[in-house]
């Protein structure tokens, strides 16, 4: 692609707007198509970005041909979070306001966005509605947002993600041409066979369970429900599982698809080893039982190969296809 000139904006002045709180509507909201060479607002709402973090996010513009606005916020540190929440809020509220910014797209995941969901201001949002995009961490925005406003969500690549040919076709495909995009892969784990439609909703498994009990919890039925994680032994994942079963989550959903898992089943040298039990056997035993189709091995979350995946918006899944396909366009 071609390089652009980047744009670099100075803290932006505003003050904070107060909490509106809204009700997911039946239809969803969808924001506006991304432009090629459109101007990109970064945030970093969760973790803290390191130098060479800063270095990486320069270069995925120069590659993806966005131009990018961001703030002097964007490279606070505050312990193990990017900023304050003030500061955090302050971006996000901002990016909103500002008519130059298309879309939003986050530095990185880590820690810290569910600090933000009690303080945002959903009306301004959906005033101003744009394409926020981002995984793992992220999935606390995307939730409140779908809940708050009714607005879809993009789980995809954040800033200092590697935007490989996989990651930038389907980026494109799904936020700049509003393709009915299709993933597909030539051997899926398969829980349980079948073929589901419904709504897409999902994330990071533990940001899933860090919403059950909250203000900002949504109700998964009739939704096709997507999980990844990363980093989590096979007895977490089994409790996290065990958690939304207990908490009813599972509820009335059409199908679940699921991620790589990145970095949770246990490897031959890992402490214990002997004792593990293999993360499709958690699978099996949690969520092969519920009923509904159930199939893994699907890229998108924390891996390089990471497939934008539209929150709210209609598709369907085929176990013995193997494919995960969107019904209609994300955005408008």
């Amino acid at each position: 692609m071609d390089r652009r000139k980047f744009i670099k904006s100075g803290a932006l002045i505003g003050a904070v707007p107060t909490l509106t709180s809204f009700h997911l509507s039946t239809e969803v909201i969808k924001p506006k198509a991304l432009k090629p060479g459109a101007s990109i607002g970064v945030i970093a709402p969760s973790g803290a970005l390191k130098r060479s973090d800063y270095e990486t996010l320069m270069e995925n513009f120069h590659l993806l041909g966005y131009q990018i606005i961001h703030t002097d916020n964007l490279r606070v540190q505050n312990g193990f979070l990017a900023g304050t929440d003030a500061q955090k809020i302050e971006d996000l509220h901002q990016m909103y306001e500002n008519p130059k910014v298309s879309a939003i797209l986050c530095a990185r995941g880590g820690y810290g966005a569910t600090r933000l969901l009690e303080k945002i201001d959903y009306s301004l949002i959906s005033t101003n509605c744009k394409p926020l995009i981002g995984y793992s961490d992220i999935t606390a925005l995307h939730l409140a947002i779908y809940k708050k406003c009714g607005i879809v969500g993009f789980h995809g690549p954040v800033g200092i993600s590697t935007f490989n040919p996989f990651s930038i076709q389907h980026f494109n495909a799904v936020i700049q041409k509003g393709n009915k995009n299709k993933i597909k892969i030539d051997d899926p784990l398969v829980i349980t066979p079948g073929v589901a439609t419904g709504k897409l909703i999902g994330g990071n498994l533990s940001l899933l369970i860090s919403m059950i009990g909250t203000d900002h919890e949504i109700n998964w039925a009739d939704h096709i429900v997507f999980i990844e994680e990363v980093g989590e032994s096979t007895y977490r994942i089994d409790r996290m599982l065990t958690q939304l079963r207990a908490s009813q989550k599972f509820k009335g959903i059409k199908g679940i698809v699921l991620g790589h898992f990145t970095r949770c089943d246990a490897q031959p040298g890992d402490p214990y080893y002997e004792f593990s039990t293999s993360l499709s056997e958690v699978f099996k035993d949690r969520l092969g039982d519920l009923g509904v189709p159930v199939m893994g091995g699907f890229p998108f979350g924390h891996e390089e190969k990471n497939a934008t995946l539209p929150i709210g918006i209609r598709a369907t899944m085929d176990t013995e296809k193997g494919v995960l396909k969107l019904l209609e366009s994300a955005v408008s």
